[in-house]
């Protein structure tokens, strides 16, 4: 395989996010009984179960006849995010930033993997262990892959967009653990920490798309 082609479906790999959020406006369409982006987990889409469950300190009624779905579209995200990282490398030129930020965000996809693979109402360590690589390693990663970018002037706006993404990610995610919601609730404070990776992924691979040379600046 070529270094441009390889980019190319590297590139297709992240921008394949988007079926993350397609898939969850399925599986919440489903649902008889009613879904709150602010007081529901997105995990919630992957419960296999149906009865009470905690979010947070509430108990609320969990049943996702689609959790197969969810839970599918969460290791297909997984493996995107890992995929890509292996092959768009070579779209900026090599430096420590650059690939420790890669590596960072390559993590996160085991991490959404196990969410998948290991849902919370089967088993909540590993699930939560999966949300943890996401939320803490993958905004991290975003920070770092941003500031790589900044350095080369044609990825400048999307470096700026990673670097505050993932800042945006973590303290949203700080915010998550100490129970603070800022009037969003529990579900509207996860999503801020879940979301800024696949959206800047999504971004990143419809922006690398066009381009199969490598190592400009």
């Amino acid at each position: 395989m070529t270094e441009a082609r390889a980019i190319r479906l590297g590139a297709l790999a992240w921008a394949s996010s988007v079926q993350f959020f397609v898939m969850q406006a399925v599986v919440q369409a489903a649902w008889t009984t009613p879904y709150s982006l602010a007081n529901n987990y997105i995990s919630d889409l992957g419960n296999t179960t149906c009865g009470p469950s905690e979010v947070g300190t509430t108990v609320v009624y969990v049943c996702s006849p689609w959790h197969t779905a969810m839970n599918a579209s969460f290791v297909l995200f997984g493996v995107g995010i890992l995929v890509g990282c292996v092959l768009v490398h070579g779209r900026l030129p090599a430096s420590r930033l650059w690939i420790a930020g890669l590596v960072l965000v390559a993590l996160a996809g085991p991490g959404a993997m196990l969410v998948g693979v290991f849902p919370e109402d089967l088993e909540l360590p590993f699930h939560k262990l999966g949300a943890g690589m996401q939320f803490i390693i993958g905004n991290a990663g975003l920070v770092v892959t941003g500031a790589a970018m900044w350095r080369a002037r044609r990825w400048r706006a999307l470096g700026v967009f990673g670097i505050v993404a993932g800042a945006v990610g973590l303290v949203a995610t700080a915010l998550l653990v100490e129970q603070v919601y800022l009037g969003i609730g529990i579900g509207g404070m996860e999503r801020m920490a879940a979301y800024t990776l696949p959206i800047w992924l999504i971004a990143a691979g419809i922006s690398f798309m066009p381009f199969a040379r490598g190592g400009d600046t």
